[in-house]
């Protein structure tokens, strides 16, 4: 089963206080729920802080039904509400990759 994979690198601008950077991380640990979770097509979600912050101050890896799931997930109103502050504050790169897992493996996430 094709499933796609995410990876978001978050990166913080260096006035940032620590209660945004605070904020901005406990928003992230239930986007996924918050933007519909399993039902929506949501099959992974991680977020924590990168172990090097040279580079990257946070690491999200998720991982998605299909592309129309992902879709849905950037479409829905409180993602769109996170990105909006989030843009204020950091920048970020974002990777996609299809992945075919067998149906083994998705049943185990």
């Amino acid at each position: 089963m094709d499933v796609l994979f995410r990876t978001v690198l978050i990166k913080f601008n260096e006035d940032v206080s620590e209660d945004s950077r605070k904020k901005i991380y406990d928003m992230m640990q239930t986007l996924d729920k918050d933007c519909g979770g399993r039902e929506a097509g949501v099959l992974f979600w991680k977020v924590d802080h990168n172990f090097n912050p040279k580079k990257c101050d946070l690491v999200e890896v998720a991982i998605f039904e299909n592309d129309d799931a992902l879709q849905r997930f950037r479409g829905h109103p409180k993602h769109k509400k996170f990105t909006n502050v989030l843009s204020e504050i950091a920048d970020w790169w974002v990777g996609d990759i299809c992945v075919d897992l067998p149906n083994e493996c998705i049943k185990l996430i």
